[in-house]
């Protein structure tokens, strides 16, 4: 496994994996060494071969939201119209905060891309119908947010 997009779907298949109450004390301090054991533990267990430079950006990508979670989520609450967090679904809710982290943590990563992949994600691991919901928020979040319209 080594492209970005192959990255990413690792990544949000970690930070899925990484909502279950077994990890609620990492979550609050994220630790980068028990964090990359804990990585290196769950690529074993699904047998996936992850390039150094991919390696590199889960872990980026992982304790940056981990550092940053509540501000990410603030960030979606502010931008759910008519829908509580509650009533997203677990995989839609961390590919949403796993775009808004990239979105705003790494610029030169331009901003639809990230929108496309966070869509494809979704088809992939959600529904179809999805691929609206998580591009009409992260459009919004992007233009609103960053003031971007690339």
């Amino acid at each position: 496994m080594s492209t970005k997009r192959e990255a990413r779907e690792f990544c949000l298949q970690f930070l899925y994996h990484f909502q279950l109450p077994a990890f609620t004390d990492l979550k609050k301090e994220p630790d980068s060494v028990e964090i990359f054991a804990r990585m290196q533990e769950f690529k074993q267990t699904l047998g996936i071969e992850l390039d150094s430079a991919s390696q590199a950006y889960v872990a980026t990508m992982v304790k940056g939201i981990l550092h940053d979670h509540e501000a990410l989520e603030e960030t979606l609450i502010k931008y759910l119209k008519n829908w509580k967090l509650s009533r997203i679904s677990k995989i839609e809710h961390s590919i949403l905060i796993m775009a808004i982290y990239e979105l705003k943590s790494h610029p030169e990563v331009p901003g639809k891309v990230v929108i496309n992949e966070a869509i494809e994600l979704g088809k992939k691991y959600s529904t179809k119908e999805s691929a609206g919901f998580l591009n009409g928020i992260l459009d919004n979040i992007y233009k609103q947010e960053l003031k971007r319209n690339d």
